[in-house]
Formats: C-alpha cells, structure tokens, sequence
C-alpha cells in the first residue's frame, strides 16, 4: 500500500504543481446592456495569483493580451455568429527606462515600474459596443474568451527565450446567455 501510494505521489505530484504554478483570469463582473442598434458590454476581471509575466517581459517578450467576443443567435439546430468584437492590448518592457508599458491601438494606456498593476489597469474596466441590431424574443450568447499570449518578437537587446504562450496565463472562457 505504501508503495502504490508514493507511486502516485511520484507521478501525479509534477501535475499538481503545474497546475498551481499558473492560474487563468477570474471573472468578478459582466454586465450587458441591450439598445435599439447596439449591445453595450462591461468586464471586470481579477487578474491570476501566480503568473510570470514579469520575468518573460524582461527578457525582451512583448505579451498580447486579448479578448475576443463572440454573438452568437440561439437556433434549434446551431448558433449562428452575428458579429464579433477584439480588443488587442500589449504589454512590454522598456530595458533604458526601467518601465513597463501598456499599449492599445499604437498608443501608450499607461507606464509603471509594476507589470502586475498595468495588468490592473487593463482588465479592471473593460468596456466596448457590439454594433448589431437583435430580434425580439429571440435568445443569444456572448462568448468571450480572454487570453496573453507572447508575441513572436525579439528584444535589440538580448535574444528572447520562447515559452509556451499557455505557460504564461491559461486562456479563459465563458458564455453568457440573455435574450432580447
């Protein structure tokens, strides 16, 4: 029995702490707003307890954080995606100033010394319009997904060591259904 036991201590024991070492982003809010020709959306996200983004920022990575949102129409047979909304975000370090940098649309959101609280800054209020007009009593789905992945760039400073982009900040996604 001891033996079965560490056996599984042996093997299942790495898994865990993968499992711990990264967390994804946690939802503490969403609302939707339905109008006569557009859908108003608002995200609050936490940011996860364990992640590296510091670490691989440093080394010369540039992170995209992104959020895709999906309408979809409820049908008998298949949803049908009526439209599609991205917001793209970038965070990088700037090795000569020592800060990081939170970009949206070429435009620098904000700069700090801390990464963690650009992330705090992006994902706190999260807020966009999905252009569509939507049938009455009918019902629909928003699916979003929220994801950083690192961005296939290399530092002028010193070579960049690729990692998974799932190792940084496990994807997430949810839905959230509603009707008109």
């Amino acid at each position: 029995m001891k033996f079965l036991a560490s056996l599984i201590l042996f093997f299942c024991l790495p898994f865990a702490v993968y499992a711990q070492e990264y967390d994804s982003f946690v939802l503490a809010y969403q609302s939707v707003q339905v109008f006569d020709e557009n859908i108003a959306v608002e995200f609050v996200f936490e940011q996860p307890k364990k992640h590296k983004i510091e670490a691989v920022l440093k080394k010369g990575a540039i992170l995209n954080l992104v959020l895709q949102t999906e309408l979809k129409q409820k049908k008998f047979f298949r949803n049908s995606v009526i439209a599609n909304h991205i917001l793209n975000y970038y965070l990088r370090y700037d090795p000569l100033t020592r800060q990081f940098s939170a970009i949206q649309d070429a435009k620098n959101i904000a700069r700090n010394a801390d990464p963690f609280f650009l992330l705090d800054v992006i994902i706190k209020h999260i807020q966009f319009e999905i252009p569509c007009i939507l049938e009455k009593d009918a019902k629909y789905t928003l699916h979003t997904k929220i994801e950083l992945v690192q961005s296939n760039t290399k530092s002028w400073l010193a070579p960049v060591d690729f990692i998974e982009a799932d190792k940084i900040i496990q994807p997430f996604e949810f839905d959230y259904d509603f009707s008109s």
